[in-house]
């Protein structure tokens, strides 16, 4: 069999395959769209699965790449207006050509635990016993039906396997009965009286739970995979006016990225040139195409679908953030909610009271109807399955909206919060300093001197006012002399040592430390001397040089987001290291009040003012982005912060805001009230039936297969409402003004 060439090269590095044979595969299916191939190697051979997929990810025009290990398939998705016939030639080629291929290792460690996790869901595998059981026991025993009993005995039993081990793994790691085991007693005590019917109903109903949940699971992880798609890929650049095809990793702040159509747009950043109908549903979750054109930003992970753009790269690498996105959703935490706790708490704590009173009761009535009805109580089973469904579309849809939530716990207090408390520098504002006035002590210092000293100071250092400094001296062609940081002091400035030198930049308040006089500056500028402006002072050797006036501009959506918040009746606050009357000019323009404002504040001050209101009963929420809020973050109940923010600040954020724009607050806000209203009506709708169920087997003697039918049925009704946000999420009112 001969193959076209493959015209995909991933690696410098070429070796030679174990043995020159062909690699054995079958077409199983290909239309729509959509191809599988059964590929027998896949099922015994990771390695090859992994490299597999990332080079058929790489093909262009394709949207989707599956590895399903059990039934040795790999499924490929692409879309309707190209032509799968080319598709799929590449894709054969690749997989006989798959061990001449090396690839990249941060590649594969992206891969790795992806294959088989990614894979469909087999229903029938899943839920083809457990249903088979039920037919049958219907059949027989509803039916009067010729079946043989040991049939429909051995079918359940193999259906019931699979329960019985998780219940068996679960107690014996936990070292106590869990509510689980109620279930396994009732189970077991109705089919060795050979009555099949409502242990086999019972049985399908926790397996269809089960497999709601995975499918929930399933979505969430899928996202993943699309992000994961955006770094293992060659994408075509402008440079110099020629274009080129490079790595991604390759990609650098400020090239122009072409994307055309059937292209995975890699980056997220403004068009600069052309048009293009996009497609967003892997991101946003929304099937309408949107069109858009110069001046427009796009969004990374989305589709051209038709037309041809050049995208400038953001400040902020793609590949940074992308990675950082996705190393955030594989490492969320989900199963910690306190209503599964409380649930799981509660429920296990009733398991030996429920066994005994199902002996008490068999004792007194000898009647087995009776006597089993207490073990109804296993709601904490239920509930173990339909929270982190919901948890997990609610993370979901979140990301959807450009939002990281890191845990279910942190989206429990997010909705329980009734104070939010914003730094100002680089979160209430812009972050892009704006330089006034640069003033000196003395005729024979210079203004270009003053700038070029205090833009070698502060070289290295990711502080905005610093940012504001270096880009004004680079702009200017300003030439940076070697400096060596001695102590960099978080929210006051900078010592360093430049030759012989010794240089600070900082504020007022560590010149005032310093003992270094500030009166040697006699500014004659109004701007300089408006208290509306900041300043930073320069010194070389402990004598003042001179002094650097800037101002920050407020976010645009800042006045709208600050405002919503008070309509809501949050307690909205600001801390800031700067000036009393900087920050009370900022709180006024955003409207919020001077007893609200905390200024000169260092980051022990901050976490102290946190605590204040903590200890007023608050529920506090803390926004910052900067070192100066690492403190304050860790000690709030919930902490927000930038997905540009430092790495100090992601790892301590429990909510983070993927696009640079606090809309994403109250977006956040919203989803977190959603789930826990979801999260709390599921609670409601398996707790309830489940004690009636218990009480009506008591006193009424209810019978078996409805109370089956009542207390499982109700985790499977609730498990479906956990999807809501998924599929029903109020969009306009999540995506607030952004």
């Amino acid at each position: 069999m001969s193959h076209s060439p493959l015209t995909i090269d991933l690696a410098n590095d070429r070796t030679t395959p174990p043995e020159n044979l062909p690699v054995a595969y079958s077409i199983v299916h290909a239309a729509g769209g959509r191809l599988r191939i059964r590929i027998p190697r896949i099922k015994t051979d990771r390695a090859y699965s992994k490299k597999l997929k990332i080079l058929v990810r790489s093909i262009k025009g394709v949207s989707s790449v599956q590895i399903n290990q059990k039934i040795a398939c790999l499924i490929v998705e692409c879309p309707l207006h190209l032509s799968l016939a080319t598709i799929r030639e590449q894709v054969i080629a690749i997989i006989q050509e798959v061990d001449l291929l090396e690839v990249k290792k941060e590649s594969l460690l992206l891969e790795e635990g992806e294959v088989g996790q990614l894979s469909e869901i087999d229903w029938i595998e899943r839920l083809g016993l457990p249903i088979l059981s039920l037919g049958l026991a219907v059949l027989m025993e509803e039916l009067a039906l010729p079946v043989q009993v040991l049939l429909v005995g051995g079918v359940l039993v193999a259906a019931a396997l699979p329960f019985y081990d998780r219940v068996i793994q679960r107690t014996s790691q936990q070292g106590h009965l869990d509510a689980d085991v109620l279930d396994a007693l009732w189970l077991g005590f109705y089919a060795i009286q050979g009555k099949f019917v409502a242990p086999a109903l019972m049985l399908s109903l926790i397996e269809i739970g089960d497999a709601l949940r995975d499918a929930t699971a399933r979505v969430r992880e899928q996202q993943v995979s699309d992000l994961i798609q955006s770094f293992n890929q060659y994408v075509r650049v402008e440079r110099e006016g020629i274009e080129q095809e490079i790595p991604f990793k390759e990609l650098v702040s400020g090239d122009r990225v072409i994307v055309a159509a059937g292209e995975w747009i890699p980056v997220s950043g403004k068009i600069l040139t052309g048009s293009a109908l996009i497609d967003e549903h892997k991101l946003t979750g929304e099937s309408q195409l949107v069109s858009l054109w110069e001046g427009h930003h796009v969004q990374a992970a989305t589709q051209v679908v038709a037309g041809k753009i050049g995208i400038s790269t953001a400040k902020i690498g793609a590949n940074t953030e992308l990675e950082m996105i996705v190393k955030l959703l594989q490492s969320a935490p989900i199963y910690d909610t306190r209503v599964e706790d409380r649930a799981g708490k509660v429920a296990d704590a009733a398991v030996v009271p429920s066994l005994m009173a199902s002996g008490a009761l068999f004792a007194l009535t000898r009647d087995p109807v009776r006597s089993l009805a207490p073990l109804h109580l296993d709601f904490s089973h239920g509930i173990r399955i339909v929270t982190p469904s919901t948890v997990l579309a609610a993370l979901t849809y979140a990301a959807r909206q450009g939002i990281y939530i890191r845990s279910g716990r942190a989206l429990e207090m997010l909705a329980r919060i009734d104070a939010i408390v914003f730094d100002k520098t680089g979160t209430l504002t812009q972050g892009n300093m704006a330089l006034i006035d640069i003033r000196t002590t003395a005729p024979h210092i210079s203004e270009v001197e003053v700038l070029k000293i205090a833009a070698s100071a502060e070289q290295g250092n990711s502080h905005p006012i610093a940012r504001a400094i270096l880009s004004y001296a680079l702009d200017r062609q300003i030439e940076l002399q070697p400096c060596e940081v001695q102590d960099y002091r978080i929210g006051l400035g900078v010592v360093a040592r430049m030759g012989d030198r010794q240089i600070i930049v900082g504020s007022d308040r560590l010149f005032q430390q310093e003992n270094i006089d500030l009166t040697l500056l006699q500014p004659n500028s109004a701007d300089f001397q408006n208290e509306r402006f900041a300043r930073i002072y320069v010194a070389q050797d402990r004598v003042l040089l001179g002094a650097i006036a800037y101002t920050d501009t407020i976010r645009a959506e800042a006045v709208d987001v600050v405002a919503s918040l008070q309509q809501q009746d949050y307690w909205v606050g600001m801390l800031t290291g700067d000036r009393l009357s900087i920050a009370n000019e900022t709180g006024d323009l955003l409207g919020i009040s001077q007893n609200h404002i905390y200024a000169d504040t260092f980051p022990d001050q901050k976490v102290e003012w946190i605590a204040q209101l903590k200890n007023q009963g608050k529920q506090v929420a803390f926004i910052g982005d900067g070192i100066n809020d690492a403190a304050a973050l860790a000690h709030a109940d919930v902490s927000i912060s930038f997905a540009s923010g430092i790495e100090i600040v992601q790892e301590t954020a429990d909510v983070i805001l993927l696009e640079d724009d606090l809309q994403g607050v109250l977006r956040a806000i919203t989803i977190a009230k959603q789930a826990t209203e979801l999260i709390d009506q599921n609670a409601a709708m398996i707790l309830i039936p489940n004690v009636t169920v218990a009480i009506a087997g008591v006193l009424c003697r209810l019978n078996p297969l409805l109370s089956v039918i009542i207390s499982n049925g109700a985790i499977v009704v609730a498990e479906l409402n956990s999807f809501r946000l998924l599929f029903i999420g109020d969009n306009h009112k999540c995506r607030g003004n952004s």
